[in-house]
């Protein structure tokens, strides 16, 4: 199923690209789980649940930040996860201040349906994360 969540995941961050903010929904499980704990644009390290999280997540990136970009490095299929190196950028809308970054987000799927994203900073634990480094 790697290639299958593969195309899947790459499927979330193109719809994204496209700003279609509904089509990632029919792909989320309802108690899906967004960890930001390690890595968070905002620097708000949380934990995000179910659709109302997602949503709320996104609505605090979108109102932060302008021209955010997500765009796909490299994805790592790893058994039921998928390994995503992303860059991210974007203006503040405050300060004005770009942002042009790198993080790492492992994806987790079940029957075709994501289940768990967790961001990271450092690739090393990503990779660890996703089993691919001990």
């Amino acid at each position: 199923m790697s290639h299958g969540n593969v195309e899947i995941v790459q499927g979330i961050y193109d719809g994204f690209a496209q700003h279609d903010s509904e089509m990632p929904f029919a792909l989320y499980a309802p108690n899906i789980e967004f960890d930001a704990s390690r890595y968070h644009l905002l620097g708000q390290f949380a934990v995000y649940h179910g659709h109302d999280g997602i949503r709320a997540m996104f609505s605090e990136l979108l109102t932060e930040f302008r021209g955010l970009e997500f765009q796909v490095l490299d994805l790592t299929p790893a058994g039921d996860h998928v390994l995503v190196t992303v860059r991210q950028s974007g203006v503040g809308r405050t300060s004005g201040a770009a942002v042009d970054s790198r993080h790492y987000a492992l994806w987790t799927l079940h029957d075709g349906v994501v289940t768990r994203v967790c961001t990271f900073l450092d690739h090393g634990e990503a990779l660890r994360a996703a089993g691919l480094k001990e």
